[in-house]
């Protein structure tokens, strides 16, 4: 599975797959700051809400308003990486340089997630997946890489 995650302004990004017909969509939600993830008929599949700021920031991803996984970043500087735990599993994104991941589920790698530069210095970001190892809220991964690394990839 091939998608690519465009950020549309201050919380919104656009998810489409390769022949660039929308798959979903990640928008605020009026009067918070929880992103909801939703598909293309426009049905909310996940929320994302940030329990932390700082230089290691949390989040929390919902389903039908019960928390579902949390994600945790470890690291910034050295060993850039985010770790997504629950539900019995447990995904690790980790990098060298901030702008190339690779996602490791339960130890065992299943795609990557790549950082490309657009003409107006904003970026987007392109995931790779195994059939197997996709799910509705793999898009959220790339969301959180822009929450934690896009002003530093700037």
């Amino acid at each position: 599975m091939e998608l690519f995650i465009v950020p549309k302004g201050k919380g919104k990004y656009s998810v489409t797959d390769k022949k660039d017909r929308k798959i979903y969509s990640v928008a605020k939600k009026a009067f918070s700051q929880l992103l909801v993830l939703h598909d293309a008929s426009g049905y909310a599949l996940y929320s994302l809400r940030q329990t932390s700021e700082g230089m290691k920031p949390t989040f929390k991803v919902e389903f039908n308003d019960a928390p579902f996984m949390t994600v945790t970043c470890k690291s910034i500087y050295l060993d850039p990486s985010l770790i997504f735990e629950g539900q019995g599993m447990k995904y690790k994104i980790k990098s060298s340089d901030r702008m190339n991941f690779t996602i490791v589920k339960n130890d065992h790698p299943v795609g990557k997630i790549v950082t490309e530069k657009q003409v107006n210095n904003e970026q987007k970001y392109f995931i790779e997946i195994e059939d197997k190892a996709f799910d509705d809220y793999i898009p959220l991964f790339a969301v959180c890489i822009d929450k934690c690394f896009s002003d530093l990839n700037k």
